[in-house]
């Protein structure tokens, strides 16, 4: 089992900056720091006995065979970026969604860091 520990974030200034379409035309500058409140994430190899080949579990749980199935986007991208096979995933944070303390982003470094690992 895996589990990853991600720090959420303040930006001060400089939000959206960071996106292509501004940077590459207007420059960018981002500000921002962690704070002592995470992001975690627990992952496994999911056993063979279920009907289902992989586990999402966070506000709800979704059970699905391929990617392409989840409806939650951040996992769909990162399952179709580096496939798995029958694994589960359990999310919890110290703050809720959509906090605008970066949940999104925190969430999307630890699955993706989690994945890589369970790669190896």
């Amino acid at each position: 089992m895996l589990i990853t520990r991600t720090p959420f974030r303040v930006s001060f200034f400089g939000g959206g900056t960071d996106y292509q379409e501004y940077f590459s035309e207007y420059g960018g500058c981002v500000l921002s720091t962690t704070i002592d409140k995470y992001c975690y994430l627990s992952m496994r190899q999911l056993p063979p006995f279920f009907e289902y080949q992989n586990q999402f579990t966070y506000s709800k749980i979704e059970r699905f065979n391929k990617p392409s199935e989840v409806q939650h986007p951040l996992v769909r991208a990162a399952l179709e970026y580096l496939p798995t096979e029958r694994i589960q995933i359990a999310y919890d944070a110290d703050l809720p969604a959509c906090s605008g303390i970066g949940s999104s982003s925190a969430f999307a470094v630890g699955l993706l860091q989690s994945l890589h690992a369970l790669r190896n």
